[in-house]
Formats: structure tokens, C-alpha cells, sequence
């Protein structure tokens, strides 16, 4: 379970609700929180690990526990047990990538002689911006091959990082899948002539080792991102900008196939108050479940009503959940893609509910369609019989996008590569 939504919508609140509930339910459950802060920690009102944190942002076995005195569960491969069922995991971007920095660094220790170039120390290492969220999934991919959880819960940051984090193994895996079987295959058949030549040490098998196992690694986490059984959470906030962030997320996910399970509107003022400005802003959310409901119309939706606190520990955390269902009991999916034919024609269905005209851009790249949706591209590669047509027209009606193709006489009859 995948949890987003827009800033400030309390998307870390219902993260850890949603954890709570399933784990009361009876289900092992893992919250992997990605933004490497204790936020966490303070809505649950526990401690998930201290500044002797493991490799994952979580006290190793013996260091601070939950309130309860909870160890760390082995299980958990740095998790922290915070209720029984329950556990947390906290992902410190900062150790994470300077352990892999300094890994590769190790590797190129000779080559990096040969130039001149001094090897950074640990404390010189600074992390790039946007490599916690990737990180973040190789966590999220190492708890899921530990399979000692029946659900694992992850707090994302807001849609306009979760989006592109999430598109990151497609992308990656679609520039190696194009560059390196060409430069592998001249680089292995080169290095013997360029090492007796120049002089300088070429790369060694562990070069195309790694290389290989990034790519699997790649295609391990899109595995987990596309699986049917992974589904998001959106959590939103009542109000007419709200409702437009709303519209670009639903735009964005559905760009990408991840499956909406529920919508959950945080902040729900009550209809039968005597104070003016509480009804106002009751009206207000009125309004917003209506758009809400015509821009996901088969997705269920759930309020969350205006607290007079913020509800901070398991107790009141599990009141939370009683406002939503529990996680795969809707079973709701994106509507994704679909081929049919119109007579001569081949039409190309995509849903992109929210998806406003001037923001979509389409174009034809050999055998892909490249969707442009404001911000957020998409490279998808057409099926067989596409890839034998030219595309006559596009339109966007009502949340869903028709390519309308025709038969290239020149290539139609060839059979595809």
C-alpha cells in the first residue's frame, strides 16, 4: 500500500493508521517511512531508532526500542517493533547512498589513481537531490524479498515526488535495456587492445557484474510498483486548490497505471454546526466529495472529519482507521490501457481522469507513444499490430484518451520484429 497525496493532507497520519488497523487485524505489518524524518515516530508517539540507526534508518537489535521496551524485531532486518504486529522502518537516505557511494568508489580505487582523482572520505559525501526516494525503494524492495510481512505500508512523499520516484525503474530500465548491450559488448572487445595500447587499466568484469545486477535490480522494483497487489492511497484535503491537486495527481497516476484503491479527504468540517464559518467550510467540503466522486468514479471515498487534535498514538491512530476501509477490500483498479477496432481503425484507449487538454502532448517515436501530461512523461511502447500503423488522429474526452490508427499498406502485411 502505497500512501500520497498532497502537502499538508496528513498523508503520514494515515500512513500510520492504516498500519495500525492492519496490524490489529491481525496481519504482520511494515511501515517504511521514505522522508528519513521522525515524523513517524511522533504520530505514533514511539521512537523507531536513534542516531545509531542501521543501514536502513532503524535501531539495530539492542538500541532504543518502542515505548513499550520492544527490541528491534530480527525479522524486520532493522525494523523496530512498535506494537505487536507492527513494525517501523525508517529509510536514511543519507546512509544509504554514502554506503553505495563509497562501494563503487572502492571498486574504481585504480582507475581513480591512474587520473589523479583523490577518493572523497565518508564526511565529504553529500547526498544528490532525489536519491533518498530511490533509495527508498531498494528498501522497500529488500523488505519485500525478506517476506516476513503480510503488508507493508509506505509513507511517499507528496505526488509530485512520488510520481516521478515510482517512474524511476521503468525509465532506467528502458536506458539500459538501449545503451549498455552495445557499449558492453564493445567494451569487453576492446579493453585487451586499449590497456596494451594506452596503458591505463580498463574496466573489469565487476564493471559488467554491477552493471547486470542494477539491471535486475531495476526490474525487481518494477516488478513491486506494477504488482496487481500494490495499490495507493490518496489522501487530499477539502478546498478548490486542493481539488485541483487532486486533478493532477489522478492525471499523474493514471499516466503511470498505478491503481487508485480509495480516496481518503482529510479535515471534513461538520454540516450541523452553529458557527457560520464552520458551515461555510462544511459546504466547501461538500462540493469538493462531489468533484472527487465524478473525478474517481469507481473508487471508494471515505472523510475523515476535522479533529479537534491531532490524533498521535496507536489508540487514537485506530480511531483514524475507522473512517476508511481496510487495505484490499475495495479492489479498485485503474482502468490502464486497452486496444479496439473501429472498422479499419485501431483505437488506443488510455485513462487519464483529471487530465486537462492544453497539458497533453502526444507523439509517435518508432514503436512508442510518448504521453505528455504536464510535468510527467511517459514512453509506452505500442503493441504488435500498432506498430504496423500510422496514427491518424487523438482526442480527449471525459478523462480518456483515443489514438485513433490506420493500417500502413507499406508495412502491414510484414510481420513484426
Amino acid at each position: 500500500m502505497l500512501v500520497t497525496g498532497l502537502p499538508g493532507a496528513g498523508r503520514t497520519t494515515v500512513a500510520a493508521a492504516t498500519a495500525v488497523a492492519a496490524a490489529r487485524a491481525g496481519r504482520r505489518t511494515l511501515l517504511l517511512a521514505t522522508d528519513g524524518t521522525r515524523d513517524v515516530d511522533t504520530v505514533l508517539g514511539v521512537s523507531s531508532g536513534g542516531p545509531g540507526s542501521g543501514p536502513d534508518g532503524a535501531a539495530a537489535s539492542g538500541g532504543s526500542g518502542s515505548s513499550s521496551g520492544d527490541s528491534a524485531s530480527s525479522a524486520g532486518g532493522g525494523a523496530v517493533e512498535v506494537a505487536p504486529g507492527l513494525d517501523v522502518r525508517r529509510v536514511a537516505g543519507r546512509a544509504e547512498f554514502e554506503r553505495e557511494f563509497l562501494s563503487v568508489q572502492g571498486r574504481l580505487g585504480a582507475a581513480l589513481s591512474v587520473v589523479g582523482v583523490e577518493p572523497l572520505d565518508p564526511e565529504e559525501i553529500t547526498v544528490v537531490p532525489g536519491a533518498g526516494d530511490v533509495l527508498a525503494l531498494r528498501v522497500l524492495a529488500r523488505a519485500v524479498r525478506e517476506g516476513a510481512y503480510d503488508l507493508i505500508v509506505v509513507d511517499l512523499p507528496a505526488v509530485e515526488r512520488a510520481v516521478p520516484t515510482l517512474a524511476l525503474p521503468e525509465g532506467l530500465m528502458r536506458y539500459l535495456d538501449r545503451l549498455l548491450p552495445v557499449e558492453r559488448q564493445a567494451a569487453r572487445a576492446l579493453r585487451p587492445v586499449l590497456a596494451a595500447v594506452v596503458g591505463v587499466p580498463m574496466p573489469e568484469d565487476w564493471v559488467y557484474d554491477t552493471a547486470r545486477r542494477v539491471n535486475d535490480e531495476l526490474d525487481a522494483l518494477r516488478a513491486i510498483v506494477d504488482a496487481p497487489t500494490t495499490t495507493v492511497r490518496l489522501v487530499l484535503r477539502p478546498g478548490v486548490v486542493a481539488l485541483a491537486g487532486a486533478r493532477r495527481a489522478a492525471s499523474a497516476l493514471a499516466l503511470y497505471g498505478h491503481r487508485v484503491e480509495d480516496v481518503i479527504l482529510n479535515g471534513v468540517s461538520p454540516a450541523d454546526s452553529a458557527d457560520p464559518a464552520v458551515v461555510a467550510r462544511s459546504e466547501v467540503a461538500r462540493e469538493t466529495v462531489d468533484a472527487l466522486c465524478a473525478l474517481f468514479p469507481r473508487v471508494p471515498l471515505a472523510q475523515i472529519p476535522l479533529l479537534a487534535a491531532e490524533p498521535l498514538g496507536t489508540a487514537e491512530l485506530g480511531d483514524v482507521a475507522g473512517h476508511f476501509g481496510p487495505v484490499g477490500a475495495a479492489g479498485i483498479v485503474a482502468d490502464g490501457s486497452a486496444v479496439e477496432r473501429d472498422g479499419e481503425r485501431l483505437i488506443l484507449s488510455l485513462a487519464l481522469p483529471g487530465t486537462d487538454r492544453d497539458d497533453l502532448d502526444l507523439l509517435r517515436r518508432g514503436d512508442e507513444l510518448v504521453v505528455t501530461v504536464g510535468p510527467y512523461r511517459r514512453l509506452l511502447r505500442l503493441p504488435s499490430a500498432l506498430r504496423r500503423c500510422t496514427i491518424e488522429g487523438a482526442g480527449l474526452r471525459d478523462g480518456m484518451l483515443r489514438v485513433r490508427f490506420v493500417p500502413d499498406p507499406a508495412v502491414w502485411m510484414r510481420s513484426s520484429p
